[in-house]
């Protein structure tokens, strides 16, 4: 029974020996001293040897072997990929699992070198982690395809212009609206974040101290309410007479033609109106 084994093994070595020397990807071989052209391999036999094993037992321990030897390859592109702040091994790790799915999906019968084959394959698991967690908070792809152009465009126009260029020189460099600039450029503070729990390096308070602030948009938003609310409440003419000093900005003088009156008595009712006007908006 073993020896019929060996024998049937070897059998399917020889079978996968002879297939790898049919489909094994040639190119091209320089010659001095030889007229007419010749071809040889651009993947050695033993290694593809292994793809053609591979493809026909699905054996554990061959693709263990394959992984190994283009183990290289698939740490290069993860180091390519590799932005400061992100872990390389994540980087490295989803690399491999790129790789051994090239391996998986590959057919040496198609007589194409695998690592044309595996290349975009691993690339493009590599920006997917990149752009889905490589950042702290998710932003959409337009965003995030166009945040590293915009980095690149600000450090070039920095240089040639000697100074920060502004938000419209870099859309008219790249070509797009200065909205996708500024979005590209708000990304940038999208890949990393800082902890509540840290310290404010300038204060020495915790985080949560300092980032907080009073915003007085709020302020603006009551007084602006009490204001129509109050002008609600004067009478037609006091509104009138406000509009057109306040909103028009007409002088005294001018109010006065338009009324039909005095600049003092103007003076008087504005002064009345105001102080009317002051004490409405305390009650509401």
């Amino acid at each position: 029974m073993r020896r019929a084994r060996r024998a049937v093994d070897a059998l399917g070595d020889a079978c996968d020996r002879a297939r790898a020397a049919t489909t094994v990807p040639t190119g091209p071989a320089r010659r001095r001293w030889l007229s007419g052209s010749a071809h040889r391999p651009d993947i050695e036999p033993d290694l593809w040897a292994l793809h053609v094993r591979y493809a026909r037992t699905r054996d554990a321990a061959t693709l263990e072997s394959l992984v190994a030897r283009y183990r290289p390859f698939a740490e290069a592109e993860a180091r390519r990929h590799y932005r400061r702040g992100e872990p390389i091994d994540d980087l490295t790790q989803v690399a491999y699992e790129a790789l051994v799915l090239a391996l998986q999906r590959f057919d040496p019968g198609r007589s194409t070198p695998f690592l044309a084959f595996a290349k975009p394959t691993i690339v493009g698991s590599l920006r997917r982690h990149v752009r889905d967690l490589g950042w702290a908070i998710r932003v959409p792809r337009r965003v995030h395809e166009l945040a590293s152009p915009v980095r690149d465009a600000t450090e070039l126009l920095t240089h040639d212009l000697g100074r920060s260029p502004t938000a419209g020189e870099i859309a008219d460099f790249l070509g797009v609206e200065e909205s996708a600039v500024l979005e590209g450029m708000a990304a940038g503070g999208a890949r990393r974040t800082t902890s509540l729990d840290t310290t404010d390096m300038p204060s020495g308070l915790p985080a949560d101290q300092v980032i907080g602030r009073h915003d007085r948009g709020f302020a603006g938003i009551e007084n602006r309410t009490a204001l129509l609310q109050s002008l609600d409440r004067l009478s037609e003419d006091d509104r009138k007479l406000l509009h057109l000093y306040f909103v028009e900005e007409r002088t005294q003088t001018q109010v006065a033609e338009v009324l039909g009156c005095s600049q003092m008595q103007v003076s008087r009712l504005l002064r009345t109106a105001v102080r009317t006007l002051r004490r409405q908006m305390l009650e509401v």
